[in-house]
């Protein structure tokens, strides 16, 4: 929907104030309640799917987004590959897309590894472990992963972007795009362990290409497991090579599995571990041969934007009318933020591993694209570490935050903390104008005191440390970041200048906060957080990890009044009743009401790692149409339930004198009659679209304020009146 006419449909909302009319409601497709649960502190919220859409597989709800008059909602699955729903009528369907939804019917295969003697199971790799879901421009745009978390590459065939303008669904990022070549292989050399050289030459005596025509291109083969590792023989698989040369019809190809390891290309099915990676499991690939079909992807229109370590996307984000997609998993490289303006040409919109690696100052690391001299770290911040030189400092990007606490509307973003020469906890990077900078980290500054510095002031033991910011919300004009913290629970902080100064961050939950770490469960390692309806939401991360278990159940945490002396109240402890939910996660607001999902393992999980008597991934609702049992608005009330990010309170701010007004006018005059309980209804629905339009476009925010001043002075008369 355009910003122009998002203004109309305000006025159509709004004008009938002065005449007594309302207009009729859209026909969203919203999901009938099948059980009623309430929480601790009173609130009634509903589950509105089977657990795992009937399938027990579906263990994880990575995504929800509305579009047009569904929501829709997209799954982990490591049988089977990941899935799409959506709403439909008062229900859900499974949505197919083929070249998308169907090409789930290749496998990895995980072993014990060091201090991991748990494993050994097939997994589908497009198990889905993250992803997002968002509108931009019309279309609904779908980002799905591939592979586990680690430095092996674990299956991974990329990251995939796919979008949907309402007829017709098309391949952004993906094999599908195009077809670069194809073939089948008549010839390997070279393709052993220890033999001449790491890599390998595969012919296809049929081709006459042009010298290195397919050069720094991926070269993808399907394989097969013959069970010569304990696997299950005729098993299908994929193995993906990076094409270093080519001749007229022979490639020369780079094993590229283990991150940072310089590895023998190996054609036969083996085992990779990485060693020092404690509590991951080992892989083993499959093996390829002669008469095996290959393809040849090349450029940023191909899984992994034409890389083969860019596994996953964490988030999607909109930005001035930009589209940002945030990297996870690129260990040998580092993350990258890319951009698109017209969701189909993308860029990198920052270096990777924003320019920081291990044992070198920043930008200043060899063979850095600016030019930077190298300039090393001496001492190093963290000694007995040196072999991690040259290693990025951040492998992942965490979810974007959006705020204007600096006094312009931008972007913020979490830098996985790794250990190395440059120390290890979370960085914070913020972008201005097309530059990323980091706002948390060693180097902003030359002290080493305060909450800006690497893990927030706090990284002296792995274990303890600020791990990460993961996730960020907006509220009473602060910038709130949920912190991880594998050990002891983890933290919430929030800031009110989104600065490099070192007091810039201050605690609300855990640290020195009144509050304790993990709201007083050590389990709860990490947090999604959300704002809604005049409060900020938690959905804990719940994981045993170097904890005492066990878990009980993710938990919500609702938090009210003003920011900085924010009240904590729990909705639930125990997931609901159900302690096999491992996380609530994938927040999002459709037809006024907040959906989330109850997932069954984390996303650092892998197959196997499912909390016990898991029976698939929930989704509930809190608030807005649908929920049946919400109070219900009546002339004799003076007070209303509010179902949904209110688009005045986004204009003016939460507690301003503006959005106080426009309550009382709301509860006051229009909950008086049924024209106004109508307006009122009507208000609440569109209001999510609003919000996310001011989020996207500041000079819409500046049009919407301009509506609602010149509404403020009939409201006032009204009321007075």
């Amino acid at each position: 929907m355009g910003n122009r006419l998002l203004v109309k449909s305000v006025l159509a909302i709004l004008i009938p104030l002065l005449v007594g009319f309302s207009g009729p409601a859209s026909a969203l497709e919203i999901p009938a309640g099948l059980e009623t649960v309430t929480g601790d502190d009173g609130s009634v919220w509903e589950r509105v799917n089977q657990p795992g859409f009937g399938n027990q597989n579906n263990t994880a709800i990575v995504a929800l987004g509305p579009y047009g008059e569904s929501l829709y909602a997209l799954t982990r699955n490591d049988a089977t590959g990941f899935e799409l729903w959506k709403t439909s009528g008062t229900g859900w369907e499974q949505v197919s897309v083929p070249g998308l939804t169907d090409n789930s019917n290749y496998f990895g295969w995980l072993k014990p590894g060091v201090l991991a003697d748990q494993y050994d199971t097939k997994y589908n790799i497009k198990q889905g472990i993250w992803g997002d879901m968002i509108e931009f421009d019309g279309s609904l745009y779908v980002a799905v992963p591939s592979g586990y978390q680690g430095a092996q590459l674990y299956g991974s065939q990329g990251l995939e972007i796919w979008r949907f303008n309402g007829t017709t669904w098309e391949a952004v990022a993906s094999q599908t795009v195009d077809a670069d070549e194809s073939g089948t292989i008549t010839e390997i050399a070279e393709c052993t362990d220890s033999d001449v050289a790491f890599t390998a030459q595969l012919t296809d005596s049929s081709k006459n290409w042009t010298t290195d025509e397919w050069a720094g291109c991926i070269l993808r083969v399907i394989g097969e497991f013959d069970g010569s590792e304990g696997t299950e023989a005729g098993t299908p698989g994929i193995r993906v090579f990076d094409i270093i040369s080519n001749t007229n019809d022979t490639l020369t190809v780079q094993q590229s599995e283990n991150a940072g390891v310089d590895e023998y290309t190996i054609c036969a099915e083996h085992r990779i571990r990485r060693q020092g990676d404690f509590g991951r499991p080992d892989s083993v690939v499959p093996g390829i041969g002669v008469t095996d079909a290959y393809t040849i992807e090349c450029g940023v229109d191909e899984r992994g934007f034409g890389e083969i370590w860019n596994k996953s996307i964490v988030d999607l984000e909109i930005l001035d009318g930009e589209l940002y997609a945030s990297i996870g998993l690129n260990y040998p490289d580092g993350t990258r933020i890319w951009k698109t303006s017209n969701g189909t040409d993308w860029t990198p919109a920052s270096d990777y591993s924003f320019g920081l690696y291990h044992g070198y100052y920043p930008d200043h690391y060899p063979g850095n694209p600016s030019g930077n001299p190298v300039q090393e770290l001496d001492p190093c911040v963290l000694e007995g570490l040196e072999d991690r030189n040259g290693s990025p400092v951040s492998s992942s990007s965490t979810n974007f935050g959006k705020s204007d606490v600096t006094g312009t509307l931008t972007l913020y973003t979490g830098g996985t903390g790794t250990s190395g020469c440059n120390g290890r906890g979370a960085r914070v990077a913020r972008l201005d104008g097309s530059d990323w900078n980091f706002i948390v980290d060693y180097f902003v500054d030359v002290n080493d005191e305060g909450t800006n510095e690497n893990g927030f002031g706090v990284s002296g033991s792995f274990e303890t440390s600020n791990f990460q910011a993961w996730s960020w919300a907006e509220y009473d004009n602060l910038l709130f970041a949920s912190v991880v913290r594998l050990k002891d629970g983890s933290r919430v902080m929030y800031t009110d200048s989104g600065s490099a100064s070192d007091d810039a961050w201050v605690y609300s939950v855990g640290g020195d906060a009144a509050v304790a770490d993990g709201f007083g469960e050590p389990t709860n390692i990490g947090s999604h957080l959300y704002a809604f309806d005049s409060s900020l939401y938690v959905g804990t991360i719940s994981n045993v990890g170097f904890n005492a278990g066990p878990t009980n159940g993710a938990d919500i945490w609702k938090g009210t009044g003003p920011g900085a002396t924010i009240t904590w109240t729990r909705v639930t402890g125990d997931g609901f009743g159900d302690t096999s939910i491992a996380q609530f996660e994938a927040f999002t607001t459709f037809a006024g009401a907040m959906y989330v999902a109850g997932s069954n393992i984390t996303a650092s999980g892998f197959r196997g790692e499912e909390e016990s008597g898991y029976t698939g991934a929930k989704i509930f609702r809190m608030g807005g149409a649908g929920l049946s049992t919400t109070t219900t608005v009546s002339p004799s009330t003076t007070t209303t339930t509010s179902s949904g990010p209110c688009t005045a309170e986004k204009v003016y701010g939460m507690y301003s004198k503006e959005a106080e007004l426009l309550r009382f006018f709301r509860d006051e005059v229009l909950n008086h009659s049924s024209e106004g309980r109508e307006i009122i209804r009507l208000y609440y629905e569109l209001s999510p679209v609003i919000v996310r339009a001011i989020d996207r476009d500041s000079e819409f925010k500046e049009k919407m304020r301009e509506l609602f001043d010149g509404i403020l002075p009939l409201a006032k008369s009204l009321i007075q009146n």
